[in-house]
């Protein structure tokens, strides 16, 4: 009888601890990809896109390191920004490119292609909100790489990337005049696609 009652109790110990053991990831999880950035848009002439300002406030970003731009000839570093915390679900799913759900009330991603150094030589804003999909090449020469770019380290692992910039088109320009501006201050994992 004795017996029985510490199996159970040891039973029950076991089942409370893992239980612990498995909330304790999904927690932690969700809190390293925490990161708050802000973008904005001003459009004052545009044959397409709909005047006015809108602006992204995101809550969390999901780097990943990839290949698969411009036919799997250089490597890039994917960093999608979220309105809403990445959970171990989104987190699957992101994994799986799959970004629909998570990405309903508006994203931005920044797309940041590397040298052989892992150095950017590149950088791509996408920016999305309900009826509104841009995306512009913010940066492309040393000159803007240096000014909005400087603040960041990549070691295959993480990505520190402190980043402030606004792309605006020629004020000359017949087809549309905008203003597309970012700020991002992030720390984070980055999961590696181009091993797997």
């Amino acid at each position: 009888m004795n017996m029985r009652v510490f199996g159970i109790i040891v039973l029950l110990f076991c089942c409370a601890f893992s239980t612990d053991i498995y909330s304790e990831p999904s927690q932690s999880t969700s809190q390293e990809f925490q990161t708050r950035a802000l973008f904005n848009l001003a459009v004052q002439k545009s044959q397409v896109l709909k005047l006015g300002k809108s602006r992204l406030e995101t809550k969390s970003a999901f780097v990943t390191y990839t290949n698969e731009f411009f036919a799997r000839k250089t490597n890039a570093l994917k960093v999608q920004f979220f309105t809403q915390p990445i959970v171990e679900e989104a987190r699957a799913r992101l994994l799986r490119d799959d970004n629909h759900e998570i990405s309903r009330g508006g994203y931005a991603a920044l797309v940041l292609f590397l040298d052989e150094r892992n150095q950017i030589w590149q950088a791509n804003l996408t920016y999305v909100i309900p009826g509104t999909t841009i995306v512009r090449t913010v940066a492309s020469n040393r000159e803007e790489l240096t000014k909005y770019f400087s603040d960041y380290h990549f070691d295959q692992n993480r990505l520190r990337l402190k980043s402030k910039g606004s792309y605006n088109t020629q004020p000359d320009s017949k087809e549309e005049i905008l203003t597309l501006s970012w700020y991002t201050d992030l720390n984070i994992p980055v999961f590696d696609k181009i091993k797997k």
